[in-house]
């Protein structure tokens, strides 16, 4: 069975270069709130969330010629997965995590945030490895 057609934009080596920098300052920031609570465990993990969304479009497109680029991030997981399965869970994970970070209505907890930034940290190293 053939894999489900995803909307993706291609994309060249600079572009992942540039995504994977974008990561690498994403987790950067999140680390600097890593040692708050409240509110700021929320924004510690949505900026986790969106390190690995760019560290995963910075893999894909030195592996793939592209990337994700639709509105579903669960997706661009899948895309990854076809790179690397155990970095398309990462990138599941974190993008399970968006909806409560970035809109929730609650605040997130320190499990939700070790979990999110050990995510995102495993997914910005490899962009960083793969780029170069």
């Amino acid at each position: 069975m053939a894999p489900k057609k995803l909307t993706t934009r291609p994309g060249d080596r600079g572009q992942a270069q540039s995504r994977a920098r974008i990561a690498d300052k994403y987790l950067e920031v999140a680390q600097l709130v890593d040692a708050e609570d409240g509110a700021a465990v929320n924004v510690c993990v949505g900026l986790a969330v969106l390190a690995g969304i760019a560290a995963g479009d910075a893999i894909c497109l030195v592996a793939l010629g592209e990337r994700y680029s639709g509105p579903d991030h669960q997706s661009a997981a899948e895309l990854l997965a076809r790179v690397d399965t155990g970095l398309g869970k990462h990138l599941r994970r974190l993008a399970s995590a968006k909806p409560a970070s970035h809109y929730g209505e609650r605040l997130l907890g320190t499990a939700d945030r070790a979990a999110a930034l050990r995510a995102a940290q495993a997914l910005v190293e490899e962009a960083v490895r793969r780029v170069g």
